[in-house]
Formats: C-alpha cells, sequence, structure tokens
C-alpha cells in the first residue's frame, strides 16, 4: 500500500476481547502484551480478554489500549506495511509516539497508566457530551450562555458535525436543551471526568512532572498532533503532551492535515471503527478501514 496513515483509537473505544484474536495467534502480538505486564506488575492479557470492569477505569483502560493497539501494529510491520503517517484520537496519540519510536513501549504503558490515574485523581468535577449537528459557532454560543450555571467548552471537534463538550455537570445539563433547540442532538458520554478542557490544568500540571524524567526521541514517521494539527515535535514534548491534556482535539484538521500529505487511506488500529466512521465523514474521497482480528488482517493483506 502506498500513502496510508495508521490511526489508534482513544479512550471508550476499549471492550472485552479486544486483540485476544492477534494475542492467540501471533508470537508478536502476546510477546508485546507480556512486555506490558511485566512493565506494569498486573495480567494485561486477563485485564483485556476477561469481564473485568477495571477495563472501564480511566488508570487501566488506557494502558490496555495502548498494548492493544502496539501488538496490532507490530504486526502490521512484521507483515511489510510500514505507513507514511501516524495518528491517534487523544490516548491514541502516545500508541502513534510509540508507534514512531518517540516512546520506549515499556515507558508507554507506564506513563499512560500514571496519565490516566492523575487525570482521574487531579480532574475536577464534571464530564463530557457529544453535540451533533451543529456548528462550532452555534455550539460556542451555547457554551457562553450555560455561563450561568458553570464551564463549559468544545473539547473534541471529531466530524464537521459531530463535536464532544466538557465541563460543569450542571453547564452540560444546560447545554442539552438549547442543543436540541438549535436542531441537533446531545449525548452525555461514560467518561470520569471533563477531558481536553481548562477543568484538567491541576492534572496537567502533576502529568508534567511525569513526563520530565521521560525519554523522548524524534519520530521516526510523522505524528500529527491532536493539539496542533501540525507533525509532533519531539523537542518540546512536554509541552505539547501537558497542553494536550487541557486543549481541544482537533481531529477534523489532523485528517485535513493528513489529507494535504497526500494520504488516501487510514487503517484504524486498537478496538472498533470509530476512527473509520470520522474519517469517512471527513474525507469521503479516502479509504478508511480497521484490522482489529484475523478477517481483518486477511483483507488487509490482498490490497498490498
Amino acid at each position: 500500500m502506498k500513502n496510508f496513515a495508521v490511526m489508534f483509537s482513544g479512550q471508550g473505544a476499549q471492550k472485552t476481547g479486544m486483540g485476544k484474536e492477534f494475542y492467540d495467534n501471533f508470537d508478536i502480538c502476546k510477546k508485546t502484551f507480556d512486555e506490558a505486564s511485566e512493565a506494569l506488575g498486573m495480567d494485561v492479557a486477563a485485564l483485556c480478554f476477561k469481564p473485568d470492569e477495571r477495563l472501564n477505569q480511566t488508570e487501566y483502560a488506557q494502558p490496555a489500549l495502548l498494548t492493544v493497539s502496539i501488538a496490532a501494529y507490530r504486526l502490521l510491520h512484521s507483515e511489510g506495511f510500514t505507513p507514511d503517517v501516524l495518528m491517534g484520537l487523544s490516548l491514541g496519540e502516545y500508541s502513534a509516539l510509540c508507534a514512531a519510536g518517540a516512546i520506549d513501549f515499556e515507558d508507554a504503558v507506564k506513563l499512560v497508566r500514571n496519565r490516566g490515574r492523575i487525570m482521574t485523581e487531579f480532574a475536577q468535577a464534571g464530564g463530557m457530551m457529544a453535540a451533533i449537528g451543529l456548528s462550532k459557532e452555534i455550539l460556542d454560543e451555547i457554551c457562553v450562555r450555560a455561563k450561568v450555571e458553570g464551564y463549559v467548552t468544545c473539547a473534541n471537534f471529531n466530524t464537521p458535525d459531530q463535536t464532544v463538550l466538557a465541563g460543569e455537570k450542571a453547564a452540560l445539563d444546560f447545554c442539552v436543551p438549547e442543543i436540541r433547540a438549535a436542531g441537533g442532538k446531545a449525548m452525555l458520554l461514560k467518561v470520569s471526568g471533563p477531558f481536553h478542557s481548562k477543568l484538567l490544568e491541576k492534572a496537567a500540571e502533576e502529568f508534567a512532572k511525569e513526563l520530565a524524567g521521560l525519554r523522548v526521541l524524534q519520530t521516526n514517521i510523522p505524528v500529527i498532533s491532536n493539539l496542533t494539527a501540525d507533525i509532533f515535535d519531539a523537542k518540546s514534548y512536554i509541552e505539547q503532551l501537558t497542553q494536550h491534556m487541557i486543549s481541544p482535539v482537533r481531529w477534523v484538521e489532523c485528517v485535513r492535515k493528513a489529507e494535504n500529505m497526500g494520504i488516501s487511506a487510514y487503517i484504524e488500529l486498537g478496538s472498533g471503527k470509530t476512527l473509520v466512521n470520522f474519517v469517512k465523514k471527513i474525507d469521503d474521497n479516502s479509504e478508511a478501514f480497521s484490522v482489529e482480528n484475523i478477517k481483518d488482517l486477511e483483507g488487509l493483506r490482498e490490497r498490498k
């Protein structure tokens, strides 16, 4: 394949059984899970494959998804697939940085577990809500009106007609009838905090301490940053990754950047087809598909 990007799933995509087919059938994938288990002092395969309520807790979901993502990426790479661009949604950006050689895998799983713990422990109370069918300008106006109840802001620009809001519960509740009155749809998300907003400023300050001792190299494949919608620069990784925690995810612009770089196909690794569906709504001229089991892998081989 030529001119393709690999995308990595973000938190929320986790599900019981993710990665099991690859684990059971490919040594390189089993080895990845074993490395994660040793680094974290826990059985990551059991966490992913057996019913476990921890899989929906941020501290555990993040290293689990990163492990599944990197196991799949290593498998694809072993079969001769080398992407031209890497990108990931929120947490998925860490998988992209690991795949690009910027962060060692053992360091990455430890880092995102601590990231999840810090996000849960230090984030101010609040939540997130998907708003569908309204422009950024209309949503910004609704957020301004919601200030009578508290803080809320646009946090994820997923597609041209889907934006996620993050904020305090009362402010989010205020937004629901406002969004519907404007002709949109609103859906509260099952997340543990108001991610990608200033309500995580204390968490970002704490996370900066974790990043200070991290060894980050320049990427060997370009990684498109959620923060800037441009190429990630390892020289300023502490600033970029702390700001990433409290700033909007500019996914639409990230896909546009990839498109401008000549990307015409996208492969999602991790769990599910969320990013595939996003891409199809952003760039309908490109192919997009996920690879999360052997059948998907066989389909990819046929495209090679």
